[in-house]
C-alpha cells in the first residue's frame, strides 16, 4: 500500500467533501423543480452560506496537516469539481423525469452558451476526479 501513497494525505476533509456533494444534490434539485427566480437564488445562497460555513469550521477545528497548503489546495479544486459535477448531472437528470425538454445548446450565463453533450461529459468527468480523489485519499489515510 506505501507504494500507492507517495504522501501520506491524513487529513483528507471527507466530510466537507460530503458536504459539498450533498449541497450540490440539493442545488441541482432546486434549480431543475424551481422555476421562480428569487426563491432559487436565495435557496442557493442559504445553502451554499451553511456549507462554507461548516466546511469553514472544519478548516478552523483540524490539527494543521502536513503540507497544508497543497492539501487545502486539492481540496479547493476537488470539491469545486464536486460540487459542480453532482449538482449539473443531477439538474440534467431531474429535468428528464420530470419531462423538460433539454435542447442541444444549454444557457449557462449571458452570452455563454455551451454544447450539452460537452458539457455533460465535462460534468461527469468532474465528478469522477472528484471520486477518484476521495478514493485516493481513503487508500491513503493512516487511520
Amino acid at each position: 500500500m506505501a507504494i500507492l501513497c507517495v504522501s501520506r494525505f491524513r487529513h483528507e476533509y471527507r466530510f466537507s467533501l460530503a458536504i459539498m456533494f450533498f449541497t450540490g444534490l440539493y442545488t441541482g434539485s432546486i434549480d431543475a423543480l424551481i422555476d421562480d427566480f428569487v426563491l432559487k437564488a436565495f435557496l442557493w445562497a442559504s445553502a451554499l452560506v451553511i456549507a462554507l460555513i461548516i466546511v469553514s469550521y472544519e478548516f478552523i477545528v483540524m490539527p494543521t496537516p502536513p503540507r497544508a497548503f497543497l492539501q487545502a489546495s486539492l481540496f479547493g479544486v476537488f470539491s469545486t469539481m464536486l460540487f459542480l459535477g453532482t449538482h449539473h448531472l443531477v439538474w440534467l437528470s431531474i429535468s428528464v423525469m420530470v419531462g423538460r425538454e433539454i435542447g442541444d445548446v444549454l444557457w449557462l450565463a449571458p452570452n455563454i452558451y455551451v454544447d450539452t453533450v460537452l458539457y455533460t461529459f465535462a460534468m461527469f468527468i468532474f465528478f469522477s476526479l472528484s471520486l477518484l480523489y476521495v478514493f485516493y485519499t481513503s487508500l491513503c489515510s493512516e487511520d
